[in-house]
């Protein structure tokens, strides 16, 4: 009977060896090491690239302030402009850039505007009774000018854009350039004699500078809008001399307009290059486990 228990219990000892033997790398395999985390998408910051634009708008000249010269010899007592206006053109701009990065641009733009219609009114001291007698005009005398503006601007811009917000960029700007201006067709009609002088055309170019700001929006990935304001400043301009063309005394008289104005403009920018800003950096991407490791013996 001894023998018997001893045998038994050997073979229960023996049981459980074996069984843990056979549990322990099962139990091994379950332990796997935690998931492998996939390398994230680079982000790369856009280098920008080439883009084409244009742009629209109408301009509001500020008065004109003109003033005369008149030749050696001529002296025309307290001479002043009563009056001065130019028209209100609308214009046209065509230009390529370079986008360097998400905030900073630079562009060169020719520009072409409609004729402006100039007229002005300027009067003078008639105590003396020079220009002419008193009786015909009291004691200031008035002449009446028109003439025609045309203006072409080319400009070099920079450009600031100051970050983006639901897909609206407002931006800030200057530039700076030369416009070319061609007045023709000036005349001089004397109001209380029969006097008339013209001068002939004169195309002159002066140097320009402007300041901007506006808000950008994102059509198409490549495509992008612009409303903006623009003050352009663009220089002083000279007639040639007025000649009298029936009686009347003319005194070659030059005028000179300081000519500035502000622009509301709509524009369109094209990008021609892929290199555009990358989407922002992906979330984490964790790899599926790998199957769990069986070992056979």
């Amino acid at each position: 009977m001894g023998s018997l228990k001893t045998l038994a219990l050997a073979g229960v000892v023996a049981t459980v060896a074996t069984s843990a033997a056979f549990l322990s790398p099962a139990r091994a395999a379950d332990l796997l090491p935690p998931p492998m985390m996939a390398p994230p998408a680079p982000y790369v910051e856009s280098m920008g690239g080439l883009y084409l634009r244009g742009d629209v708008g109408v301009s509001s000249y500020s008065e004109a302030k003109a003033s005369s010269r008149f030749a050696p010899g001529y002296v025309v007592p307290d001479a002043r402009f009563d009056r001065t206006s130019f028209g209100n053109p609308a214009f046209v701009a065509v230009g390529v850039g370079y986008q360097f990065n998400n905030f900073l641009r630079f562009d060169a733009t020719a520009e072409f505007r409609t004729s402006s219609q100039y007229s002005a009114v300027q009067s003078y001291s008639n105590t003396s009774g020079l220009f002419p007698p008193v009786g015909v005009c009291g004691a200031r005398c008035y002449d009446n000018y028109a003439a025609s503006l045309r203006s072409n601007v080319f400009l070099a811009n920079a450009y600031v854009d100051m970050g983006t917000w639901r897909g609206v960029t407002p931006f800030i700007g200057a530039g700076v350039g030369a416009a070319s201006h061609k007045i023709s067709n000036l005349t001089d009609t004397d109001v209380q004699a029969p006097g008339y002088g013209i001068a002939s055309d004169r195309t002159k170019s002066t140097f320009a500078w402007a300041l901007m700001a506006g808000l950008g929006f994102e059509v198409t990935r490549n495509l992008k809008m612009e409303v903006g304001y623009r003050y352009l400043n663009m220089g002083n301009l000279e007639s040639n001399p007025i000649r009298c063309s029936t009686a009347g005394v003319c005194a070659n008289e030059v005028q000179k307009y300081k000519l500035d104005s502000h622009d509301v403009k709509i524009g369109f920018r094209y990008m021609l290059s892929d290199d555009l800003p990358a989407a922002p950096m992906a979330a984490p991407v964790y790899a599926a486990p790998a199957a769990p490791m069986i070992r056979k013996y």
